[in-house]
């Protein structure tokens, strides 16, 4: 009998929000953050369900300050999330 060697789980998501939390700097202007922060949303939407991927996101920026720099707070990560989620540009 052959035993194969069990490899750790890799959570992609978390891999890249961790990668890409210094686009989130508070040197960095809100405006950039806020691009930075729909990009970052772009980019990770294939690595899981649309309920996750607004929770991590969610919790990133408010981990990052994102959230408390944004005029509208929440609601404004809300509809970035969104946004980014249907890779359409909020920004146009």
């Amino acid at each position: 009998m052959m035993h194969a060697r069990v490899l750790p789980a890799v959570d992609e998501l978390t891999e890249a929000l961790d990668l890409l939390r210094p686009q989130l700097d508070r040197t960095i202007s809100v405006a950039e953050r806020a691009h930075n922060f729909w990009a970052i949303t772009v980019a990770v939407r294939g690595c899981a369900a649309a309920d996750v991927l607004a929770e991590d996101l969610t919790s990133l920026a408010r981990d990052t300050g994102l959230m408390e720099d944004l005029h509208g707070g929440a609601e404004d990560v809300t509809h970035l999330v969104t946004w980014g989620l249907l890779d359409r540009n909020p920004f146009c």
